[in-house]
Formats: C-alpha cells, structure tokens, sequence
C-alpha cells in the first residue's frame, strides 16, 4: 500500500474485484479516496484500463449532490513497488454502501418508508446523468452509498456509456441461461441479476436499461435478497418493480421522472369522462376538475331472476323484469302430503305415482301447494 499520494497520506486500503481505493488524509484534516485498477488486473488487459478510463472522463462531467465527485485524475507511481497507474481522486464517503447497510440493518428488507425516502433521493442523481445523455449501466445496492447522514450517492460509473451506444455483454453472462418467469424477469443470481437483458445480449442500452437495473435493486432493498423468489409484500412496489424489470425495454418506464411520479404518487389513469381525460392517481375516486365519479359501478342483480344487469338498465336483458316493478311471487309447487300423520313425502315421491304415506301406511293421501 503506497504511504503517500499527493500530500495525502494513505490509511486504509479497499479492494474490490477490478480496483482498489485509497482513503487518504492531508495535513489539513481533509479526506479524499484514490481509485485506480489493480495492478494484476490491469497487466495485459488494455479493454479494462480503457473502460476505467471512459468512467473517469464520463465522471468528470457530472456534478449532482447525488453523485460522488470526481476530484482529479493523474498518473501515479507507487512509492513502494514503482508500479505507475492512472487515479481517480474523487470525494471520501463515510457511510456503507446499501448492501451492506441492508445485510447489517434489516437482513430481510428495509421499511416501505425507508426505501421511498431512497429511491426519491437517488433517482435525482439519475435523471440528471440520463439529461446528460449518460448511462450508468451498473446500478446495484453497492453502487448506492449511504452516508453517515443519510445521503445517497451514487458511485462507480466504471462502465457508463452514452445514451444510443452498445452494450459491452455483462462478464459471465455467457455462462449462464435465461429462464423467463410469468412476469417476464430472469433467474439471473448475484451481480449479474441486475444487469438489463439488453446487457446479457451486447444489444442497444437506453435509459429503460438502467430502469431495469434501479427495479432490481428495489427488490433487494424491499426484501434483502437478489434471488426473483423473494417475495415483495407492498402492492405498490411490486407493481412497480414488475414494470421496471420486464425483459422488453419498451414495457417499462421510460424514464426516472416517470418512475418517481410514480413513487411520489402512484401509477395514472385516464379519467373517465371523455370530455375531460386528464390524468388522475390511480385510487382517485372522483375527478377534481369534472367532478366524474372514477369508480365503477358495481353491477346490479335483477330482483326477478337474479342474474347481473349492467348499471343503469332498466329491463333485465334474461327476463325483462324492470328494475322498478316489485318482484315477482314465486313460483308455487304442488307436493304429497299424509292427511293421518300430517308429514310431508320426500321430493323424490312427488311422482303422482303414490297411493300410501311412507311414513305410516296410511291410504289419505293429498297434495298440497308449497
């Protein structure tokens, strides 16, 4: 571990799968991290040096508060080994990522209220990037990090592209097999399950690909695990996750200021007077500019024979009994009855086929209407 970088001097060291991360500390109490790719990952692997150093350029365009800073960039030589490798200097977080802030808070899932309090934090960070025509393409909880605070920042654009660009295929995905599920999700594991289909393929990414990758990330936060099984319990969210990881782009929101209306304020629809037509939540039960009632009636049954009548009919369609006409009698049957022990035959003697009472032998027999 280098002891010095700039005038920063190194305390901790973090190591991830491709890169490493410095914190350092300068003599006037400031703190910055160092990322740079690891020295036995960048050997003979140019493709990876060169995404490291799109993310940088890509980082460096973006300033949002929901978004960790890009200080600098630079060429270093490690004191130590003489190792020479290009740094990010970016803004040092105190907090845990959402993964772990899940695994060590709530092992199986956060409160509805703490995860809407996330998302309309961190999709401010996200609109902003796709207004800028930039795609993360990597979001997952610990590309989401949480401050001592509570604020969310949004970090590693390590593999961001621009909007219309192709997508590198996710590393491992050729190993692994699709399987769709009823609501169009794959049985994708681990780190790869939040990558878009799209991503899998090498094909097109556009901003529903991060939709895809924000929806996964909320079945995680909701549940705590990123197995599809997982079930999610709030109405809300689970609609809302099922929209944004359908395996068909054009199937979900298209955007993240649609998504966090939605959040905000729940899925719309049209109202129902034709005249009007804005659009109302979806549990609106009168509309607030036409004064429609947004319900639907329920239907009606017809007091003569019982079958549904479509609201406001006045005939039924089955008998043509009117819904203001009192109902009609019921039908009277004609049934066996012993005149000497007063009981009534069973049903199936009513078949004008007896002479003498079951129940006593008697021959006084009579019918009687009931």
């Amino acid at each position: 571990m280098p002891k010095l970088i700039k005038d920063f001097r190194i305390t901790e060291k973090h190591q991830g799968g491709m890169a490493v991360v410095y914190k350092g500390e300068n003599p006037s109490g400031f703190k910055r991290a160092f990322k740079a790719v690891r020295p036995d990952k960048a050997v003979n692997n140019a493709k990876l040096c060169d995404k490291f150093l799109k993310g940088i350029s890509i980082l460096q365009q973006l300033d949002h508060p929901n978004i960790v800073k890009a200080q600098d960039a630079f060429t270093y030589k490690d004191d130590e080994d003489g190792t020479t490798y290009t740094v990010l200097e970016m803004e040092w977080l105190d907090g845990l990522d959402l993964q772990q802030y899940v695994k060590q808070k709530s092992p199986k899932g956060l409160s509805v209220r703490e995860v809407e309090k996330i998302c309309l934090r961190v999709i401010e960070g996200f609109i902003y990037a796709h207004n800028r025509n930039v795609l993360h393409l990597d979001i997952k909880p610990n590309n989401l990090f949480r401050t001592r605070d509570g604020y969310i920042k949004i970090i590693d654009f390590g593999i961001s592209k621009l909007i219309g660009e192709s997508a590198d295929i996710v590393d491992g995905a050729e190993k692994v097999s699709v399987t769709k599920t009823e609501t169009g999700e794959s049985t994708f594991r681990g780190t790869i399950a939040y990558a878009s289909p799209e991503q899998w393929k090498g094909e097109e990414v556009t901003k529903a690909s991060d939709i895809y990758s924000f929806g996964r990330t909320l079945h995680f936060l909701l549940t705590g695990s990123d197995e599809s099984s997982a079930v999610v319990t709030n109405a809300k969210f689970k609609a809302i996750i099922r929209k944004c990881c359908s395996n068909f782009p054009d199937e979900r929101y298209q955007s993240f200021t649609e998504l966090k209306k939605v959040i905000e304020i729940g899925e719309e629809t049209k109202c129902v007077n034709p005249q009007c037509g804005r659009m109302l939540p979806r549990d609106t039960k009168f509309c607030p500019h036409c004064g429609a009632q947004q319900e639907k009636p329920k239907p009606c049954k017809c007091p003569g024979c019982g079958a549904e009548m479509l609201p406001g009919s006045k005939f039924c369609t089955s008998c043509g009994h009117g819904l203001g006409d009192t109902p009609p009698p019921p039908k009277k049957t004609k049934q066996w009855k012993c005149n000497n022990c007063q009981r009534m035959l069973p049903q199936s003697y009513n078949d004008d086929k007896n002479h003498y009472c079951c129940y006593c032998g008697s021959p006084n027999m009579g019918f009687v209407e009931v």
